[in-house]
């Protein structure tokens, strides 16, 4: 093996790393070489995963109003894999251009990684949430809060490190 494919971590190792240092993960992302279809992956992967988190949801609504459970399902999947990355596209796109306007030197695409990465990064959180709110239903509140403030960190994290890493 060469030096090269050693230094390549998997996806979980990644994430990991990402909970220790968020701006150190995002530097490597950046040093290694932002590539869209990779950042277009990260959102595809997060649309899947945050359906993934909506089928006991999705289920129970079935169960009690008497829809099908295909249906609801078709419509989610739907929003999650292919709209929910277009929403994200026009955040990072707006986050980027607010954050020039106060001297942000990132690129677009750097602002598309950061908010994909921040996505992917919080999605063990949100199907834990999913998984803990399907049995005690008492939870969701805190859980959504916990999510939320994870995501927020992370993207946070990762637009301070590309636009003003090198301030």
């Amino acid at each position: 093996m060469d030096g090269a494919s050693l230094k390549q971590m998997s996806l979980l190792s990644d994430i990991v790393a990402a909970y220790k240092a968020p701006k150190v993960e995002m530097r490597r992302h950046i040093d290694n070489g932002v590539r869209e279809e990779q950042t277009l992956f990260f959102a595809l992967l997060f649309g899947g995963l945050s359906f993934l988190s909506l089928l006991p949801d999705i289920a129970k609504r079935a169960h009690l109003t008497d829809d099908t459970l295909s249906g609801l399902a078709a419509a989610q999947l739907i929003a999650s894999v292919f709209m929910m990355p277009l929403l994200m596209y026009g955040i990072a796109a707006m986050s980027h251009v607010v954050l020039a306007r106060f001297g942000g030197q990132g690129e677009h695409i750097e602002a598309r990684r950061a908010l994909f990465w921040a996505a992917v990064v919080t999605a063990p959180v949100m199907l834990l949430s999913a998984l803990l709110t399907t049995y005690m239903p008492d939870l969701r509140l805190i859980t959504a809060i916990i999510t939320t403030t994870v995501f927020i960190w992370q993207w946070f994290s990762n637009l301070k490190e590309l636009e003003f890493g090198n301030v």
